[in-house]
């Protein structure tokens, strides 16, 4: 519908955009610390604000705009005068200029009610106070009521060495249904459509626990994104119908270690493995968290500094390789490790 675009919170930025939560915090903070500071050398004063805006208020809407007018603020002493508005209710904020009425004409839906707040600045860094959040409703008819599904349940699990086949019961109201997705151990790892109340969890472990749940999704965009999870069930898997390949086709990785590197994210390395198929830097490498085999983060040949991502996997996460020849071989485990605050 309309693109969000991290933009800050200076108001010398003429164009639409977003500004999320920390960058608000940052130039909040920016600003009091310099409104709160010691004046800097002898006999300079310290920065006054602009007044807030009076009478900010609704003068129009249509269908897809919303127009505003208020009384000027009187300016600081930090520079030209400007005001910023900000949507409350979809956090983005315009830099205005300085003018005392505007249409705001972006990111709005027809029947949508939103929440705006306006401020002035003097220059970069002084602000005034907000002035009082006022709601506005466009024109149109109203968006429905957010609703959020029941829950689905999970009504029967089958399991091979290496798969989970996950039934549930439909969630309710069924035509406000998106689609459903399966997590096991919290790593989403299959998802079907509205229609369909079944899925396959692949990639798993023999004789491994398993926690298996299914979230079900409202609609996006008319809904909202809203989303209810049944209740857990608990699965082991098939003892494995193969033995790993013995050393002498193909060591195992060695020494694996690492950790969480912040954002979601962990590093990791190992001593690599010996095939008698192939070189070693041509060898593939399989990383497993939790018990899931990571698709999107296997490796060849590279055994150092890997990044991966574990993907919902709750902290700490059990992590180990395996090794692939070309011939399909595959290595015993690797040593296991526990990752933390990725």
């Amino acid at each position: 519908m309309f693109e969000q675009r991290t933009i800050g919170c200076q108001p010398g930025v003429s164009k639409p955009g977003y500004c999320g939560a920390a960058a608000k915090i940052v130039a909040l903070g920016i600003a009091v610390a310099m409104l709160s500071s010691p004046a800097l050398g002898s006999g300079r004063k310290a920065p006054t604000p602009p007044s807030t805006p009076g009478n900010f208020h609704v003068t129009a809407t249509t269908t897809s705009s919303v127009t505003f007018a208020w009384n000027a603020s009187t300016n600081g002493s930090g520079g030209a005068l400007t005001y910023t508005i900000t949507n409350d209710t979809t956090g983005f904020i315009n830099n205005v200029g300085n003018v005392t009425s505007y249409n705001w004409n972006f990111g709005l839906e027809a029947g949508g009610t939103y929440s705006f707040h306006i401020q002035a600045f003097s220059g970069y860094n002084d602000v005034s106070a907000t002035s009082p959040e006022i709601t506005a409703t466009l024109r149109g008819t109203p968006l429905p009521t957010p609703v959020k599904p029941a829950p689905p349940a999970i009504t029967q699990t089958s399991v091979t060495s290496n798969t989970i086949t996950v039934v549930w019961t439909e969630a309710n109201p069924a035509n406000e249904i998106s689609g459903y997705t399966v997590a096991v151990n919290g790593i989403e790892v299959a998802g079907s459509n509205a229609s369909t109340l079944t899925a396959i969890a692949t990639g798993l472990l023999p004789s491994y626990a398993y926690t298996v749940t299914v979230t079900a999704y409202s609609l996006s965009g008319v809904n909202g994104d809203l989303s209810t999870t049944s209740a857990p069930a608990t699965v082991t898997t098939r003892p494995a119908t193969t033995s790993p390949a013995p050393a002498s086709v193909l060591t195992a990785p060695t020494d694996l270690n690492g950790g969480g590197d912040g954002g979601g994210e962990a590093i990791i390395s190992w001593n690599p493995s010996i095939s008698a198929n192939e070189p070693q830097q041509d060898i593939q490498y399989e990383i497993y968290v939790a018990g899931v085999l990571d698709v999107n983060d296997g490796t060849v040949g590279d055994t150092t500094d890997v990044y991966i991502f574990p993907r919902g996997a709750k902290d700490p996460a059990p992590c180990f390789v395996v090794a692939v020849d070309n011939l399909g071989n595959v290595s015993a485990p690797s040593n296991v490790i526990e990752l933390t605050s990725f």
